[in-house]
């Protein structure tokens, strides 16, 4: 009795030890986990052929496209990615063969990434982003810019402020500035050079100043009895136009004058402020303001030699979200109006009255950080003065309208 006793306790022993063993090796050979799956399916990966325009664009304005294969044929940001090195680009359209972008505000020579949700590599190109909108002239913040004028050679002058006092006209280069025009106490709102290479200046009161070619000291070419003149421009016959606030001829009001070359004058019936003019095509542009109402531009037929009845324009208040006020106007070559203005600071107003403002990432990213005051053309750039004092070159791809002052 006490040996089967015995022999069951063996038994139960080695059962018990037979199970734990089993147990071990089960669970030691239960197979690893991986993240491998040898039959998951990839989509094809992108493949990137062109980008358009080719070779280069506009940092914050032109429209890219990309032509490639292979890419989503939901083209958002659950299915397919764009980065402009390494940082990731809002998508605006696309199909299987293309992706439409707007260039972001960066500059230089950029990689582009192309990745579709489901297929593993990237496709990557180099590509080149031109800063639309730049500082220009080297200037450090003690200058302050103000009046924007061109002459016959494509230099570009200034009037500028340091440390707040007046510093005249200088010429402005890539690599900094020079002397050009003495100061006359309060800085130039508006310079335009003329026949002959004579530049002329006017500061906020009622005379129309002159300089010689090659600058120097100015000469009161032109006076009025009364009022403050704001700015200028030549049409083709030579005629300087000049526009500002409370000129008189008697009891009237007459905000514009005309000034021949021989230094006479002529005035014509305008009521509101004016501060910014602009000869294009015929007419005579110009910028009103009176009071807490909205700037409009008006334009007038020149016939003669005499100014014909202004009409309305432009009406700033047609987009209410870019405030009251208009600073400074300018045409392109192709008829589209330049304008420096509350809100977006810059807008091009085209032909037939549509609003265009491309430029708004700039305002995000600082570099135009206040509304344009005065404009000037060099080739196919544009150079503007802000209300901030800050001078930028802002490449157009086309010339301005044609300027008559330097024939």
């Amino acid at each position: 009795m006490k040996s089967n006793l015995i022999f069951f306790k063996r038994l139960t022993t080695f059962i018990i030890f037979t199970g734990i063993v089993l147990y071990i090796y089960g669970c030691q050979s239960e197979p690893t986990s991986s993240l491998y799956k040898g039959n998951q399916q990839y989509l094809p990966a992108p493949v990137v052929d062109s980008i358009s325009p080719s070779g280069s664009a506009l940092a914050g304005i032109d429209t890219v496209i990309i032509y490639g294969k292979n890419f989503s044929s939901l083209p958002d940001a659950n299915h397919e990615t764009v980065f402009f090195n390494g940082t990731s680009v809002p998508i605006i359209g696309g199909t299987p063969t293309t992706i439409r972008i707007i260039a972001p505000a960066i500059q230089g020579t950029i990689t582009v990434q192309v990745s579709v949700t489901g297929a593993l590599p990237y496709s990557t190109v180099v590509y080149k982003l031109i800063a639309a909108i730049s500082a220009f002239g080297n200037l450090d913040t003690t200058y302050a810019v103000y009046a924007l004028g061109s002459a016959s050679d494509s230099s570009l002058y200034a009037a500028m402020t340091e440390k707040n006092i007046d510093r005249g006209v200088l010429k402005v280069t890539s690599d900094g500035i020079s002397s050009y025009a003495s100061a006359t106490s309060v800085v130039m709102t508006g310079i335009k050079f003329g026949l002959g290479g004579y530049l002329y200046a006017v500061r906020g009161n009622r005379v129309v100043y002159r300089y010689a070619p090659g600058g120097g000291s100015s000469q009161n070419w032109a006076v009025t009895p009364s009022g403050s003149f704001f700015d200028l421009d030549f049409d083709p016959s030579g005629n300087l136009w000049v526009g500002g606030s409370g000129t008189k001829t008697g009891s009237d009001t007459t905000n514009i004058i005309r000034v021949k070359q021989d230094a006479t004058t002529k005035a014509f019936h305008f009521t509101g402020t004016i501060n910014s003019v602009r000869y294009y095509d015929g007419y005579l542009y110009f910028v009103s303001k009176t009071g807490p109402t909205p700037s409009k531009v008006y334009r007038a037929p020149i016939i003669n030699d005499t100014l014909g009845t202004p009409e309305v324009y432009f009406d700033i208040s047609s987009d209410p979200a870019d405030g009251s006020n208009i600073y400074a106007i300018t045409f392109s070559s192709d008829g589209n109006m330049y304008a420096g203005v509350d809100s977006s600071y810059l807008m091009i107003v085209h032909p037939g009255g549509f609003i265009e403002k491309p430029y708004s990432l700039f305002i995000v990213s600082g570099v135009l950080n206040s509304p344009c005051r005065s404009f000037a053309w060099i080739g196919d750039d544009l150079y503007a003065s802000t209300a901030s004092g800050k001078l930028l070159k802002i490449v157009v791809r086309k010339p301005g309208a044609p300027y008559y002052g330097l024939q």
